[in-house]
């Protein structure tokens, strides 16, 4: 196969990411590189690319917020990709040294996103965390008679309660049906976000809500515990079932819920869900243990890992 001219590729651009294509014949391209995002830190990414054809020869992830585990991700990760032994990077985090340029014949980056907020109403509106434009419980910005929703637009931490800019789809879905709402005439919030995000690695899955970062929650004034455990998804002698990892987050003197993460391959994701509600409501980790979730052997354990998690957290934080 005729070699392609390489190119070099730095994530640029508004939304923080580029992709670079070079002309490829049908056989797929001799070197592709990929550079992933992970979910599983605080900072919001996105999911890597696999081709259909043609190995990656480079891959790197950003690192797993502390105290969350996500081990069995990144292993997915590193099992997935076919790169030489030694050639796949992991633990490049935020804020550190940039990667050195990846030169491939085609590459792809995904590696968070930046607001375009630049220019809003003339460079009147305010910004707030992140850069994005700052608003009210209502989506109002700070010039009169305009409104600001989205991936460009900061909305109220569920747990921290303070601006925070996370783009997500649902949130940003929400928010605009709110603000249309509200400017028809019956004033409608635009909600809290906390952060609620899944991927899949391959066969394994990941979801992370709230503060999963215990620096990140002692700065919001939080005196965090952490506990991890893993468990079965279904009941033991019934088959189809995997480990579970389950991680939560916990304030030692409220013992507020504050976040959480769960990896597995067995229907892990959407148990995400569960702690999202949780989140979002103020729960305790006592009252997320005492939640009367639905058992049957196909399904769960009689203890769902969630809850197991939420046992172990719970004698953590009342024992301390």
């Amino acid at each position: 196969m005729p070699r392609s001219p390489s190119r070099t590729l730095k994530p640029t651009g508004a939304q923080g990411t580029q992709r670079a294509e070079a002309g490829v014949e049908d056989g797929g391209p001799e070197r592709e590189e990929a550079l992933l995002g992970s979910l599983l830190k605080d900072a919001p990414g996105n999911g890597g690319h696999s081709p259909a054809r043609g190995p990656i020869k480079h891959a790197q992830s950003l690192k797993p917020a502390p105290g969350v585990r996500g081990s069995g991700l990144l292993d997915r990760l590193r099992e997935g990709v076919d790169a030489p032994a030694g050639n796949v990077a992991l633990g490049v985090g935020y804020g550190g040294p940039p990667p050195a340029p990846l030169v491939q014949d085609r590459g792809r980056a995904g590696v968070g996103a930046r607001p375009a907020a630049e220019g809003g109403a003339e460079g009147r509106v305010g910004t707030g965390p992140g850069g994005a434009i700052g608003v009210d419980g209502h989506g109002r910005t700070g010039v009169e008679g305009v409104y600001a929703a989205g991936d460009c637009a900061t909305m109220e931490h569920a747990v921290t309660g303070d601006q925070d800019w996370v783009p997500l789809g649902l949130t940003a879905n929400r928010a605009g049906r709110a603000i249309g709402s509200t400017v028809a005439g019956t004033p409608e919030p635009v909600g809290t976000i906390a952060g609620t995000g899944v991927l899949k690695a391959f066969d394994c899955e990941a979801g992370r809500t709230g503060l999963t970062d215990p620096d990140r929650a002692r700065e919001a004034g939080f005196d965090p515990v952490v506990e991890t455990v893993t468990a079965g998804s279904r009941s033991g002698y019934y088959p189809g079932g995997s480990a579970t990892d389950v991680t939560l987050v916990a304030d030692r003197e409220s013992g507020l819920l504050l976040g959480g993460s769960i990896v597995g391959t067995d229907r892990a994701a959407i148990r995400i869900d569960i702690l999202a509600t949780a989140v979002e409501q103020g729960a305790t980790v006592g009252e997320l243990e005492r939640t009367d979730l639905a058992y049957a052997p196909p399904f769960s354990p009689v203890w769902d890992p969630v809850l197991v998690a939420a046992k172990v957290l719970r004698g953590s934080v009342e024992g301390a």
